[in-house]
């Protein structure tokens, strides 16, 4: 959330000690961290009948955001961040990186194993700045920055896995936020194991609090 206001994407909503509410116009989802119930009482009417996406801290009220607003999925994750004052280094490895066009778009979603939200989706990441990896002269890899600025997409195509490239993606996307001045972030959801071990091998720290997202997809 933090990241949200420092790089002015997000509205403050609601705000005091036991908790916080704020809106990412980018996402369009809505996040929020409430420590009691008097708190989340106040901050819930600054929330629409219908939002397509909201981010929770606490478990606790899950099942009464799930009833109010009506959504059915939750997708629990865990946070992980490089803390850091200089950005990791880039090992040497058998490719090239390079920003990604438009024109990848449609390759890039039919080849990330969690895609979601459409070309259209995609396309956005690419204007937020997506590296690709190109080994032997085809795309080996790819990752990207989600609409609320977390790293994400990180995908590395069958044929060119077991070389390393997933953790020189990782880096360099790290490297690459750092440069634009933002928070090196990302997001791991349960069950992604492979992803967890590898922001761990890297040096990222991983939060032991799980936070949830509540879709409509």
């Amino acid at each position: 959330m933090r990241e949200i206001l420092r790089r002015g994407s997000g509205t403050l909503l609601f705000s005091n000690p036991q908790g916080v509410l704020l809106h990412d116009t980018g996402s369009g989802a809505y996040f929020m961290s409430a420590r009691s119930e008097d708190v989340l009482d106040k901050m819930l009417p600054g929330i629409p009948e219908r939002p397509e996406l909201l981010v929770g801290h606490e478990k606790w009220y899950l099942d009464r955001l799930k009833g109010q607003f009506g959504f059915e999925r939750a997708d629990f994750c865990v946070q992980s961040a490089w803390m850091e004052e200089t950005p990791p280094d880039l090992p040497d490895f058998d490719g090239e990186l390079r920003f990604l066009g438009p024109e990848w778009a449609e390759t890039v979603y039919h080849a990330y194993s969690h895609a979601f939200g459409g070309v259209a989706y995609i396309r956005g990441a690419i204007e937020r700045g997506m590296l690709g990896l190109f080994a032997d002269g085809a795309l080996a890899g790819f990752v990207g920055f989600h609409d609320e600025g977390a790293i994400g997409m990180l995908e590395v195509l069958p044929p060119y896995r077991r070389r390393g490239y997933g953790e020189v993606l990782l880096r360099a996307a790290v490297r690459l936020a750092m440069k634009q001045k933002k928070y090196p972030f990302g997001q791991i959801f349960d069950g992604n194991t492979a992803s967890l071990a590898l922001q761990r091998k890297m040096g990222m720290t991983v939060s032991e609090e799980r936070l949830f997202w509540l879709t409509r997809e």
